[in-house]
């Protein structure tokens, strides 16, 4: 297909005007980078009566989810889905690691829900805490050392592919944050850090490749590099210092937000952002259709702390094929109010990833089973809060969470 074809009742511009009574769907390939259409429905693609069979989404709280490494401080993180390209796992380690972990597999993403702590590797030491991102090179030594006294939960994505970021063309060096505010470990740091020598003497790198563990032990510690060099080395962003496109007159795609990039495997953060102010804009994004890719997202909660929205930890599954969308807002033209069409009333925020659809299977344990459950449903269309006069102004948006979205094929 290489022209654009009309029929019946559209906007001239996609997520702008949508026709008075219809909902606007994105038809697309390859998430939001390929071809794509527009389809404008009498009624919201994400009412259904009910979906039978495996594109079924689910949820699953992984707050209250229980985990090994909660009480066995050999455990590892409880995994939860994968494919051949990508694993995701959830951590709630309250101990240090008694040994280095090595992924001879692939790269490895922490992101910390809450709790706080220290990495350390041969690189030195890098200390961590809630809502920050960790970034761990295949084949890197490490061990953490979560803080006493607090709760730990830990999401954990590993990749076959390198964890990269994406390429941002004419956005330039310095969107949606500058290199400069990734931090590396330091040697210097690594000094306060407690041994890990077992009762034995040894020090133990437990190696994971092919699936499959092994342990390399030593008569000292592994991670005893004086001095490094490269560009290879793990690495800290903070939630914090991202800084989100926005457009006066547009919701930008989900994909303008991608934070890492894993071959055709994204990590999207979406942080709180002004609400658009062109009276003709869209506040919400558009229902889609997205066949190409399943998606796993997680609200991670506002940054001041406040409950708007969706439970941080609540995890939604979304099978490649399956219809869904953000909740609907619709602001009136004349700027005096909002309401919400479909869905809560608060749209999520998330921090996910976009995986492309070789299916991600669910992990068969029985635990996680037995958790999982449709996201609840929220019929909430209580109106939403005035806008200021006229729409003037930049407003921020209902939900001012944080949220993790990731897409896989």
């Amino acid at each position: 297909m290489f022209a654009k074809h009309v029929q019946g009742r559209i906007s001239g511009q996609a997520h702008s005007a949508v026709p008075e009574g219809t909902f606007e769907e994105h038809h697309a390939r390859r998430g939001f980078e390929g071809e794509v259409s527009q389809l404008y429905h009498a009624h919201p693609t994400t009412d259904w009566l009910r979906v039978d069979g495996p594109i079924r989404p689910r949820g699953i709280q992984l707050a209250d989810l229980a985990t090994a490494d909660a009480s066995d401080p050999r455990a590892l993180p409880t995994l939860l889905m994968f494919n051949d390209d990508i694993r995701i796992s959830v951590s709630k380690r309250s101990a240090a690691m008694p040994y280095y972990f090595r992924n001879a597999d692939g790269d490895t993403l922490l992101l910390t829900q809450s709790g706080s702590g220290t990495l350390v590797c041969d690189y030195g030491a890098l200390a961590y805490g809630p809502l920050e991102y960790l970034v761990i090179p295949k084949g890197t030594n490490y061990r953490l050392l979560p803080d006493e006294g607090v709760e730990h939960l830990t999401y954990v994505v590993e990749t076959r592919e390198p964890i990269a970021l994406p390429e941002r063309g004419p956005l330039g060096h310095f969107l949606p944050f500058d290199r400069g505010v990734l931090d590396v470990p330091r040697l210097d740091a690594r000094g306060a850090v407690p041994a890990s020598e077992n009762p034995s003497g040894e020090w133990e790198v437990l190696v994971t490749r092919g699936g499959e563990l092994s342990s390399i032990f030593y008569a000292f510690d592994p991670a005893d590099a004086e001095g490094w060099t490269g560009n290879l080395a793990p690495f800290r962003l903070r939630l914090a210092d991202i800084r989100p496109l926005t457009s006066e007159r547009l919701d930008v795609p989900p994909m303008t937000h991608a934070t890492f990039q894993s071959g055709d495997k994204w990590i999207v953060t979406m942080a709180p952002l002004p609400m658009q102010s062109a009276e003709d804009a869209e506040r919400a994004q558009p229902y889609h259709r997205n066949v190409d890719y399943d998606e796993v997202i997680v609200p991670l909660g506002a940054p001041d702390g406040r409950r708007v929205g969706p439970p941080p930890g609540l995890m939604s599954v979304i099978p490649g094929g399956m219809n869904h969308g953000s909740t609907r807002l619709t602001w009136p033209r004349s700027g005096t109010g909002c309401r919400s069409t479909c869905g809560t009333s608060t749209p999520p925020a998330p921090c996910g990833t976009r995986t492309p659809s070789r299916p991600v299977r669910s992990l068969t344990s029985p635990s996680v089973r037995a958790s999982a459950a449709d996201p609840p449903s929220c019929p909430d269309r209580r109106p939403r809060p005035a806008a200021p006069p006229g729409g003037a102004g930049p407003l921020s948006r209902p939900s001012p969470q944080c949220r993790l979205s990731m897409s896989a094929r």
